[in-house]
């Protein structure tokens, strides 16, 4: 049986990980939750709810003792718990909570001139459904008693219970004097409701009605280092009034079973206890018939836990009272032509949208009022009257649907900026489809790249498991993201293996210099031989004999350096070598360990990465909001520093630009896209996530990309190295060096004692040929076809080629030839004479305009193989590897001030045509200075239907030739004198 790989067995191990974290339900009830577990934990809750249903509006009046009061005076509490009075509990404070109540109710909701001040009409003017979500800012205000978590006795208000820091401080405890809230409410009108009987002829109260609703708070304390807490609410919507009250249920706390008590006026308590006795007496009569009845909290507060420990946390109590919407939208009296409630009509025009004309989508507004009654503090609003609007406008947000319905744009545009980068990525990946091209692409700039995209891919998955309303948007943006991504991991896995041989020299590079920095090793002594019969035994001190190793052959006509003495010497073409000794190297074969598949190590790492990244999300979570800011802006600017990898190996390998500039822009902007949506966005009411706006943030996103691209565009226009000093950077090699006769050295072409190329040490001056060499003959047959077809044309060239070698020779320069491999064509090359008269004036006119203009005609490799410049760079656009010997070789030199654009002096285009790119050739463009090729007769063949003839597309038109070849005689000379 086959044994699975080590990479692929973490990459499952890997996406089990992620499936199982995708598929749990991480917002239900804890799994062990040991304070709710047993029947007797169902009785209590039984009992509860008996209490509950023989209390009456009045029995829990737990204000101060006074002395002499009479009986009816008297504090009153419930045998509930938490509601005790030795339970100690901040209950004196309960009547400035409910006094804060109606103040926020008759701000919010004023009631009609000269009525009670829960009577508002027959006619709705706030939300009759309050799902939605909002948010806004809080400011705490301390309670007139001050509690703390060992004011209390927790074995004694809970028995049973084995409580955790139960000495400590306790958990959801607001301490800072500001902060911010995310509240989500949740009520579905197909759950209980309960309606109390009208009079008749009376209209319906505004407290006739109640229904169930749960809530979700994400509060947030700005002013202290404390990390944000979620918790989750159950209480009563009375849907007439806009009022809500709310409150956190545990085993220390039966707030669900008091909160009629809580309720701000009487007219509120008996639809609410008449709703709460149906709730919970359905709720408790399902947990007793299950098998597992009592094996968790139905009203537990915590959110997001696994499993629920017995931590003592503060208990709450919100009360919230909707705003009445604006009469832009509904008018003074509330009604349409027809006396119909547009309340009613916006809210059924949400749910069912049939395209009715509206005046727009109102907000979702509500002032907050929140009590801990054991922790003893208030959590408020900020908004007005005691706040300026400047400063907060209370609770603002949107409805579900309106929050869907912009989630579903949001996903939709997204998806759509998903595919634009997708179009650009194909774009440029037409653009560098060879091996040249590949190599000056940044794997860590492509790498960036495909992370953003496989951590969309993520988030979209996970969530379209889940979405219901959105699961064809989230369907849509998924398709996107992977194609994306799996589109770009192939592209980056191109990269990286045609970037393997770079990395084999850069890790052999660092062998070597770390081999050279040890001290080199003792010489091992060498074992003797064994004795002779005959000879006294080895000494006691002699080691054993080292094993022979299997010695390798270096075979002659692998020795360069043995080829090029060879062809140097006279007759060597004609004669065998004598032979020689063979020297033998011995090495000792090592094991090499199989590295994993270029594929496979990259998205091990990009998905370990990816996942850590997520997990550094979810907790940050927890984390004080300044750091959290902190941690999602490191992240986007790392994110947005996806071009500084490729200034980096721009200037490293001495490359222009690896990009299109489509690619660059394009890329930029469709990146900077989503930050653009939630840092932009109008008070963070307009994003789906609440973020607030901060456009100094943005600002300085978009500055750093800006600079990215103004580096990238400098090192296009000047040089990639411009401004960097050259200590800092490795040695380019130079393609069109000075050749020499004397020593043999190559300038700036690599280290000393490397020889002229290989082919010109064996060629002789021209002249000096010998006759009955290829080399003449062939001259001879072009000299002949010139002559015969071009008549006069044929002297022409030879004195110009006369003229061109007599001024060589007066600065100390000859001409040789050699073949082109690439064309096949002969390449003139011209080289410092050796017997010069003056060596100092040979090179300085070697290295002037004159020796210029003739370095651009020829490039020489590391390997010392020579070709034609055109040649040799059109093969760079397909392969950095020589054409001859298949070794590696450098990319090209960019230089920066000097005439390196200056064309060659045969056969060059103008200026402006040596700055071609390979994708205007592989668009079909041609080079009208190319020359055509010879035919099997020597000839060059042209578009004639004459056939064999010179064509009249070799050379440039007649002004440019004649002004190009003044301008190239008058500075020659001006250097030349200089």
């Amino acid at each position: 049986m086959p044994q699975m790989s080590q990479e692929s067995a973490r990459l499952w191990l890997l996406l089990l990980i992620v499936t199982v974290a995708l598929l749990s339900q991480n917002d239900a009830p804890g799994i062990i939750a040991a304070p709710f577990f047993g029947t007797s934990r169902l009785g209590r809750l039984r009992d509860a709810l008996q209490v509950l249903n023989s209390s009456k509006w009045g029995d829990f009046s737990p204000h101060a003792a006074v002395d002499g009061a009479p009986p009816w005076q008297m504090p009153h509490y419930l045998n509930l718990t938490g509601f005790r009075e030795a339970d100690r509990y901040a209950w004196d404070d309960l009547a400035y909570f409910r006094d804060r109540c109606r103040q926020w109710s008759r701000h919010a909701y004023p009631p009609l001139k000269g009525a009670d001040e829960w009577e508002h009409g027959p006619v709705p003017k706030t939300w009759q459904n309050a799902t939605g979500t909002v948010h806004g800012r809080w400011v705490r205000r301390p309670g007139s008693a001050v509690r703390q978590g060992r004011s209390y006795n927790l074995s004694a208000i809970a028995p049973g219970i084995n409580w955790m820091h139960s000495h400590g401080e306790w958990g959801w405890n607001v301490t800072g004097s500001h902060g911010s809230i995310v509240l989500s409410l949740l009520e579905d009108e197909s759950n209980a409701a309960y309606e109390e009987e009208n009079e008749e002829g009376k209209p319906p109260s505004s407290w006739g009605l109640a229904r169930e609703i749960v809530a979700v708070a994400d509060i947030q304390d700005e002013d202290h280092s404390a990390g944000s807490f979620a918790i989750r609410l159950h209480g009563v919507h009375w849907p007439r009034q806009g009022s809500m009250l709310l409150t956190t249920t545990t085993e220390k706390f039966l707030g669900v079973f008091g909160l009629p008590h809580l309720v701000p006026g009487p007219e509120f308590y008996n639809t609410g206890r008449g709703l709460l006795d149906q709730t919970l007496g359905k709720v408790i009569s399902k947990k007793e018939g299950s098998t597992f009845g009592g094996s968790s909290n139905p009203w537990t507060p915590v959110v997001g836990e696994e499993i629920s420990l017995p931590v003592p946390r503060c208990e709450y109590v919100v009360y919230l009272q909707l705003h009445a919407l604006e009469p832009e939208y509904i008018g003074k009296d509330g009604l349409d032509d027809r006396l119909m409630p547009l309340v009613e009509q916006l809210e059924t025009e949400l749910r069912y949208p049939t395209g009715a004309p509206s005046n727009g989508k109102p907000d979702l507004r509500m002032s907050l009022v929140a009590w801990s009654p054991d922790c003893s503090y208030y959590l408020e609003s900020k908004g007005p009257p005691l706040f300026p609007s400047v400063e907060g406008q209370h609770l603002v947000g949107v409805k579900s649907e309106v929050l869907l319905s912009r989630t579903r744009t949001f996903v939709f545009w997204f998806a759509a900026v998903i595919m634009a980068q997708l179009w650009l990525l194909k774009m440029q990946i037409k653009e560098s489809n060879t091996p040249s091209t590949l190599g000056r692409i940044s794997f860590h700039t492509a790498a960036i790249m495909v992370l953003a995209d496989g951590m969309v891919f993520g988030v979209s998955s996970a969530w379209g498991l889940s979405a219901t309303n959105n699961f064809l948007p989230s369907l849509i943006l998924t398709f996107a993201a992977f194609m994306s991504m799996s589109i770009g991991a192939w592209f980056l896995s191109e990269i990286y293996t045609h970037q393997e041989p770079e990395r084999r020299r850069a890790q052999a590079r660092a062998n070597n210099t770390s081999t050279s920095r040890t001290s080199p090793a003792p010489a091992a002594t060498t074992p003797s031989p064994p004795p002779p019969p005959g000879a006294l035994p080895l000494p006691a001190t002699a080691g054993p004999a080292r094993p022979s190793s299997p010695p390798i052959i270096i075979p002659s006509d692998q020795d360069i350096d043995a080829e090029i003495a060879a062809n140097s010497s006279s007759g060597a073409s004609a004669l065998p070598l004598p032979t020689t000794t063979t020297t033998t190297t011995t090495t000792t074969a090592t094991p090499t360990t199989p590295q994993p598949s270029p594929f496979a190590s990259i998205t091990g790492t990009l998905l370990l990465l990816g996942v850590a990244i997520f997990i550094l999300l979810g907790l940050s979570s927890t984390w004080p909001p300044r750091l959290r800011s902190a941690l999602v802006r490191l992240l986007s600017l790392a994110y947005l520093s996806l071009w500084t990898p490729q200034i980096r190996r721009n200037v490293w390998r001495n490359s222009r630009r690896a990009f299109t500039w489509r690619f660059m822009l394009g890329q930029s902007l469709l990146r900077l896209a989503p930050f653009a949506y939630f840092y932009l966005s109008r008070g963070g009411g307009d994003n789906i996530l609440f973020v607030e706006p901060d456009g100094a943030v943005f600002a300085a996103l978009v500055g750093w990309v800006w600079c990215q691209l103004v580096v990238l565009a400098v090192q296009d226009v000047l040089g990639p190295r411009v401004g960097v000093p050259a200590a800092w950077m490795p040695e380019v090699w130079e393609y069109h060096p000075v050749l020499r006769e004397e020593g043999g050295d190559v300038e700036d072409g690599g280290s000393g004692g490397v020889g002229l190329p290989i082919g010109l040490v064996s060629s002789g001056v021209q002249g000096t040929s010998r006759e009955g060499s290829p080399v003449t003959a062939r001259r001879r047959s072009w000299s002949a076809a010139a002559a015969g077809e071009g008549g006069g044309g044929g002297g022409e060239e030879r004195g110009k080629r006369r003229e061109r070698e007599k001024e060589l020779r007066r600065h100390g320069m000859v001409l040789r030839e050699i073949d082109c491999a690439i064309c096949t064509e002969v390449l003139e090359v011209p080289v410092v004479r050796a017997d010069g008269k003056d060596a100092a004036a040979s090179a300085s006119a070697a290295g002037g305009l004159v020796g210029v203009f003739a370095r651009r005609a020829y490039m020489v490799t590391p390997c010392r193989h020579i070709f034609h410049t055109k040649c040799l760079e059109g093969w760079f656009r397909y392969k950095l590897q020589c054409p001859i010997c298949r070794e590696e070789l450098p990319p090209l030199k960019v230089k920066r001030n000097t005439l390196s654009w200056i064309p060659p002096v045969k056969s060059s285009p103008p200026a402006v045509l040596r700055r071609s790119s390979p994708a205007r050739e592989a668009r079909g463009y041609e080079n009208p200075w190319r020359r055509p090729p010879r035919d099997f007769t020597g000839s060059r063949t042209g578009a004639s239907p004459k056939g064999r003839h010179r064509s009249t597309r070799r050379n440039p038109p007649l002004g440019y030739a004649r002004w190009w070849a003044g301008w190239k005689i008058g500075c020659g000379k001006l250097f030349i004198k200089g």
